[in-house]
């Protein structure tokens, strides 16, 4: 409701202690106020009785002579009423007929009394009292009544009575001292116990406070150790929990710090899975290889953001395998590719129990990228397969040539052309096997390579000399556009260089149809010298073009074998290019031609 106060908390220690004890004092007051009104209210009738006992006492001498004349005294009646003055108490003498002789107060003649209780009892010979409100006087009074006996017969009896309005007024008054002195000793207590439900919880409260902050994660916090005995232990108590619990999480966290740097550094990729496939852990490398913009958190679920079924199947076979026993491989291993990636992973995943309160079963997976191992593992196997079917068709060839010749039959013609046959193919043996030691060469010694300043125009220009003739005797147009400075322009080997610049000349020529054209163009850019070798050649189809560098790679193989190429010249121009910091590109279009451009880092003071 708008405008309302605070609501009071009734829940807190410090307001249940203060209304304990408040209730506490309240019971205790009542109490002493009830049981002082009852005991003074006995005090009071028990004075009043002796009142009456007294006077009554000292009537019945006198009365006894007034019983015994039936008639009028007024002696005694005037004494009657002198003693009650005296005594403040209505005295009264009656008869054995329960007719009244005399009253102190009222006038006679008066009701016969002889059915009222203590009358009865006194004529009865025994002392008698009642409490009631009297029909004379209309006041609650008490009445005592003894029986006047003369020569051992009770002739009548005398009656003191005494109203019970100041005895009432008197416990007013007391009640009211009572209600005052009880407010007052309330007030106090309450006060007191409030200091004291203050002093008793203040620490309690404190410490719950300091608890909750060490709940939040504040572990520094530190609770002062106040109060009672009790509460400065449990407040020890409570910071020697805070430190070591402090300790422990300072010990896990430099932990997973130590691990997050260790699993940030590693190249593979570690993804930690709960058994509802939730992620535990994943680092850097992981998200990268998944394909992912950022490793995924601790809670997330791995298949919302990730599409990978190879993985996903592996996976829930694994984490529904039963735990295995001693000697049982658990490891699981695959190599797989993730959609729209493009690389091949190495995934092994391996199960996983969590030790803490209870154990729980996950599953490790660890990525390795293998797309460059697998690529080059295939490259190593077409080589070798390249390099064996290269090898064996000369030979096959010389072999073929050599069994003729040994046929005694065989006449000079025959022999002339099987000698040619063999020397050719022994030729394009050797070329093979000096290609390969080439590349072997540039391979093992790229880094040492002896290099000193020369210029890429004059290398261009003497490797197109060194083959004007071959391309004027095919019917080709040689043309070479440098600049006829020498100035060095670039850092390298110059017979490297050269052969580098050959072997695109060579090829494009041998490539070029009879009346086409091979240009070759030398520049300076900014950070690079570029050589550029175009034909009007026969091109080269798209899907060859990633290959054209790879050893024996050919795109028609009949074709280049019987142009005499061993099929390592493109690889060699690349391990030359890139020898020298430099690279290599091709751009073509098949019945258009190819143009090839090496590009080398240019010399810093060309």
């Amino acid at each position: 409701m708008t405008g309302a106060g605070p609501i009071v908390n009734l829940d807190r220690l410090s307001l249940r202690l203060f209304a304990s004890f408040a209730g506490l004092i309240l019971v205790i007051v009542a109490a002493v106020a009830l049981w002082g009104e009852i005991r003074v209210r006995r005090f009071y009738a028990h004075e009043v009785e002796r009142r009456l006992e007294v006077a009554a006492a000292l009537l019945i001498e006198r009365s006894e002579s007034a019983l015994a004349h039936a008639g009028p005294d007024p002696a005694f009646d005037a004494h009657l009423g002198q003693l009650g003055r005296l005594t403040r108490l209505r005295l009264t003498v009656i008869r054995d007929d329960g007719v009244v002789l005399a009253d102190s107060e009222s006038p006679l003649p008066i009701a016969n009394h002889a059915d009222r209780p203590e009358v009865r009892l006194a004529l009865g010979g025994q002392p008698g009292t009642d409490q009631r409100r009297s029909s004379t006087t209309g006041q609650r009074t008490h009445y005592l009544a003894l029986p006047v006996r003369s020569a051992g017969r009770v002739i009548g009896c005398v009656r003191a009575s005494a109203p019970l309005d100041d005895m009432e007024g008197a416990l007013a008054e007391l009640r009211t001292s009572l209600v005052l002195v009880g407010a007052l000793a309330l007030g106090a207590g309450l006060l007191l116990a409030g200091l004291l439900a203050r002093r008793l919880a203040s620490p309690l409260e404190n410490m719950a406070r300091e608890a909750e902050a060490l709940g939040e994660g504040d572990l520094a916090r530190r609770v002062a150790p106040r109060g009672p005995v009790e509460t400065r232990a449990l407040a020890r108590a409570l910071n020697t929990m805070a430190a070591r619990l402090q300790q422990r999480v300072e010990s896990e966290r430099t932990a997973r710090g130590e691990l997050e740097a260790i699993l940030g550094g590693m190249a593979e990729g570690v993804v930690a899975l709960d058994a509802a496939e939730q992620v535990l852990l994943m680092n850097a490398a992981a998200a990268r290889l998944l394909g992912l913009e950022e490793p995924l958190a601790a809670g997330s679920p791995l298949w919302r953001v990730l599409r990978f079924p190879e993985l996903e199947r592996e996976l829930r076979a694994v984490l529904a395998r039963p735990e295995a026993g001693p000697g049982t491989p658990d490891v699981r291993s695959f190599d797989a590719t993730p959609q729209g990636n493009g690389r091949t992973l190495a995934i092994s995943i391996a199960p996983l129990s969590i030790e803490g309160l209870e154990t729980r079963r996950g599953a490790v997976v660890l990525l390795s990228d293998v797309t460059t191992t697998r690529r080059l593992d295939q490259m190593r196997s077409d080589f070798v397969a390249n390099v064996s079917h290269e090898l064996r068709t000369p030979l096959t060839a010389i072999m073929g040539a050599l069994e003729i010749l040994a046929e005694p039959s065989t006449d000079e013609a025959t022999e002339a052309r099987f000698v040619e046959i063999a020397a050719r193919n022994a030729a394009r043996l050797k070329a093979i096997v000096n290609d390969l030691l080439d590349l072997s060469s540039l391979e093992a010694q790229s880094e040492s390579l002896a290099r000193a300043p020369l210029s890429t125009s004059a290398a261009l220009r003497n490797a197109a000399a060194a083959l004007a003739g071959a391309a004027q005797k095919k019917g080709v147009q040689l043309e070479v556009e440098a600049p006829r400075s020498s100035r060095a322009d670039v850092l390298g080997d110059e017979s490297r260089l050269e052969q580098c610049f050959t072997n695109l000349l060579a090829n494009a020529i041998q490539y070029t149809p009879a009346g086409g054209r091979v240009t070759a163009r030398a520049r300076s850019l900014e950070d690079e010298v570029e050589v550029v070798v175009e034909d009007t050649g026969i091109g080269i189809p798209a899907t060859a073009l990633p290959r054209v560098f790879e050893r024996f790679y050919r795109v028609d193989r009949g074709r280049g074998r019987d142009t005499g190429g061993t099929g390592l010249g493109l690889a060699l121009v690349k391990h030359i290019a890139l020898a020298h910091g430099g690279r290599v590109d091709v751009a073509s279009e098949e019945g258009h031609g190819s143009v090839f451009t090496v590009r080398l880092p240019r010399r810093s003071e060309a």
